[in-house]
């Protein structure tokens, strides 16, 4: 509801005129691998998680359980590559302070605050997703090798649901901001580019690192 509400008063972040037809490499083809298998399978996770708790009303069980097992190291392998390939780049700076303070400009709609690769919030969801990622991996292996009692396998039980519950509402925000706020966003993960005004407004410590070695390859970086 959140993301609706903020959609209707603010509204996607329009850019500026400039160079939108030149772009720059984002992501490689590794970093966009590791990603989308990872969505993927976290999907698959969710999808068959909720069956179980609101149509079900109970642990997994059937298929559900069989697709939720055999998933499951997919997307921790899928993870763990994500914050092995990123971890550098989610390193907290002092401009990431400003970012904050100004909210990224998502909820005030300002200017796009000061961001290398990654901004103050990616930086943020990064890390909470690494530990909520953890947290359900430990929970979840308790309850798949139940070498606790009763108590303790219930107490895993529902706290493997709840970090769960966190990760699927931290991604939604995430998506959100990824698409319909910021136009451009989806393209550069699925295509691995962005386009020069993108860089420039959104991420412009990057930008700035990265011009000269880009506007040194002239046209090469046409589509």
């Amino acid at each position: 509801m959140a993301p609706l509400v903020h959609l209707v008063l603010f509204g996607p972040k329009r850019l500026g005129p400039g160079d939108t037809t030149r772009t720059v490499q984002r992501f490689t083809l590794w970093e966009r691998f590791c990603h989308v298998a990872t969505v993927a399978a976290f999907l698959t996770l969710g999808i068959t998680g909720f069956i179980a708790v609101i149509v079900q009303q109970s642990p997994l069980r059937g298929w559900l359980w069989v697709i939720h097992i055999v998933v499951a190291p997919v997307f921790v392998l899928g993870l763990c590559g994500v914050l092995v390939t990123w971890a550098r780049n989610a390193r907290f700076a002092s401009y990431d302070i400003e970012w904050a303070w100004k909210f990224g400009g998502y909820l005030w709609g300002e200017k796009h605050a000061p961001a290398d690769r990654f901004n103050g919030g990616q930086k943020a969801y990064f890390w909470t997703v690494g530990l909520l990622g953890l947290v359900s991996l430990v929970s979840g292996l308790g309850r798949f090798v139940p070498v606790f009692d009763g108590p303790s396998q219930e107490l895993l039980y529902q706290v493997h649901r709840y970090s769960a519950l966190l990760f699927v509402m931290a991604a939604i925000v995430h998506l959100y901001l990824g698409t319909l706020t910021n136009p451009g966003t989806l393209g550069a993960m699925l295509t691995g580019k962005v386009s020069r005004s993108w860089a420039e407004a959104h991420h412009p410590i990057w930008w700035k690192r990265i011009r000269e070695t880009v506007e040194g390859k002239g046209d090469q970086s046409r589509d």
